[in-house]
């Protein structure tokens, strides 16, 4: 089929290697073989196909090193090898001969540092080169791809200045740099990306401050700027900012108060605010100005003051984290109310841009699940709990959390929260993860307790719980005594204390302060009969020795003797 130009065999079922007689395809331009089981490696052999303008593998088994031969196709302008299990370097003329605009390599084991050449011919489109392990810097002629729109190397090793990457790229709308080593701060040049919609800086060592122009992306969706060392404010705005739905700002050096910008997002879905140096109250309008909040995680500053009631109008917040901080007051009844945490949810959040539908975007948020941190992506509609932990809360935990249903975990512990565990706590029938320890909690541990089947995560150490730990269903195999440590009143299994008489109705501790408040009523009798004879005597002790009083009592007794004769 020497003639043949175009071969398309895109997502069916096809298996075993790319036959080497491929290459006798010479007028061939458009190879598109993606989503198929294909394995082995390329033939070299690919390299007589001198008319090919497009070769797609992605989605395939494929393995070993791109050949070099590749480098002689003079007229390819579009290489996607994407999620293969290639390895090895990058052939080191790649781009040198070929006007290349789109460069798709992710999800693979390349490793080495790119070719100087890839952007050689300046056409260069799309650079998606993420999840792989590359180093050492980038070329330098992508700061002269001025029709660059989507770039995306996330999950590298590349190293250098921020500043040295970026150019004039007003056609850009997608950056992701993530989990790289880049350093720096950002460009001039960067307030000129008007058409950006999603931007990923995210775990770097990029510094200083935003630019003051920033709120001028008026395109922007995504923003994660999240593990890098930004510091000062955020800027401020003066026009409302309609696109921003996902904003990451956690573990960098940000102060002061509550950042009044948020104010201006009318469609904020994701707020991540954690690990900063806020100092300030959690604003109420936040419970107003921002009504479609899905996520928020203010957790790890030093916010102070109550929790604004107006939280409670967040009716599609399922994720509420506001844990190690410096928040007092009581929980509010009114998160009872909180529609989104009823039920449970499976709503994926993705952001499709323009030109790379093939590479959707998924919104993702970092959670302390079970005593461990970790990034929720695609799961991300799953997540639904709330985290209060690490704070001076005070009061009874509120009767009405058990209506949330949907709850996955529940994290309330060091506080100073007092009272019982609310009685309806089974009907969180979805809860996996329940930490109540570190606080005054006091009285048996509900029997409801033992309807919780999906609970793999338990704590209520550290309180004053009282009578036998509640038996069956899932809680049997949670048979660490640790989760119920230092309840002197707790008895029954997993706990070596036996209680007595195997009455679940009475503990020791119960009988314990029984017995203290009967002998509190023996001694308040024995005080009263004490007082009686001691006044009975005072009285007759004054009859004897003063002979007024006894004169005037024996006069009194005979003129009322008199008088009843």
């Amino acid at each position: 089929m020497k003639l043949l130009e175009a071969l398309y065999l895109v997502n069916n079922s096809l298996n075993g290697p790319i036959p080497p007689a491929i290459g006798n395809m010479t007028a061939l331009q458009q190879l598109l073989l993606e989503n198929n089981n294909l394995n082995g490696t390329i033939p070299p052999e690919i390299g007589n196909m001198t008319a090919l303008q497009e070769l797609d593998l992605r989605n395939n088994q494929l393995e070993g090193e791109i050949p070099a031969t590749i480098s002689l196709l003079q007229n390819l302008n579009y290489l996607a090898l994407g999620t293969n299990k290639f390895t090895g370097a990058i052939p080191i003329d790649l781009g040198h001969r070929q006007p290349l605009e789109t460069i798709g390599l992710a999800n693979n084991s390349f490793f080495g540092e790119l070719p100087q050449s890839l952007c050689k011919s300046f056409a260069l489109e799309a650079l998606v080169l993420n999840n792989n392990n590359f180093s050492g810097t980038l070329p330098p002629c992508i700061q002269n791809c001025s029709n660059l729109y989507y770039v995306r190397l996330g999950q590298n090793n590349l190293s250098g200045d921020i500043r040295q990457v970026l150019g004039v790229h007003t056609n850009l709308t997608v950056l992701d740099v993530s989990e790289n080593q880049l350093s720096g701060t950002l460009p001039s040049t960067f307030c000129s990306y008007t058409s950006l919609q999603i931007l990923d800086l995210s775990n770097n060592n990029i510094s200083g401050e935003l630019p003051s122009c920033w709120w001028n992306l008026q395109d922007l969706q995504f923003m994660d700027l999240s593990r890098n060392a930004f510091s000062v404010k955020l800027p401020t705005s003066k026009n409302d900012i309609y696109s921003l739905k996902l904003l990451h700002l956690a573990s960098n050096n940000f102060e002061g108060d509550f950042p009044f910008v948020i104010r201006k997002c009318k469609n904020l879905i994701t707020l991540d605010l954690g690990g900063n140096r806020y100092y300030s109250m959690i604003p109420s309008w936040l419970g107003v100005r921002n009504p479609m909040l899905r996520f928020l995680r203010l957790r790890s500053n030093m916010f102070y003051g109550n929790i604004p009631r107006r939280l409670s109008r967040l009716s599609y917040l399922q994720l509420l984290d506001l844990a190690d901080n410096n928040l007092t007051g009581s929980i509010p009844t009114g998160f009872g109310n909180m529609t989104s945490m009823m039920h449970q949810n499976k709503e994926q959040f993705i952001i499709s841009v323009d030109k790379s539908a093939s590479y959707p975007y998924f919104n993702r948020i970092h959670v302390n699940w079970k005593g461990h941190d970790g990034i929720f992506q695609r799961e991300v509609a799953l997540v639904t709990g709330i985290d209060l932990s690490s704070n001076f809360l005070s009061g009874e935990i509120p009767t009405e959390l058990s209506n949330l249903q949907g709850l996955k975990f529940v994290n309330l512990s060091r506080n100073h929260l007092s009272g019982g565990i609310p009685k309806d706590i089974g009907n969180l029938t979805f809860l996996e993860s329940l930490d109540l320890s570190v606080n005054q909690l006091s009285g048996p541990i509900p029997s409801s307790i033992t309807n919780l089947m999906s609970l793999s995560s338990l704590n209520l150490s550290s309180n004053n719980l009282s009578g036998e730990i509640p038996k069956g269903n899932q809680l049997q195999t949670l048979d660490d005594p640790s989760i119920y440590g230092n309840n002197s009143g707790l008895c029954g299994f997993p706990l070596s204390i036996t209680c007595p008489n195997n009455s679940s109705s009475v503990s020791a501790f119960n009988k314990q302060k029984e017995y203290h408040k009967d002998l509190e009523d023996l001694w308040l009798c024995y005080w009263v009969v004490a007082g009686f004879i001691f006044g009975l005597w005072l009285w007759l002790g004054g009859l004897i020795f003063f002979k007024t009083w006894r004169m005037a009592i024996f006069g009194y007794m005979d003129r009322l003797k008199n008088i009843v004769m």
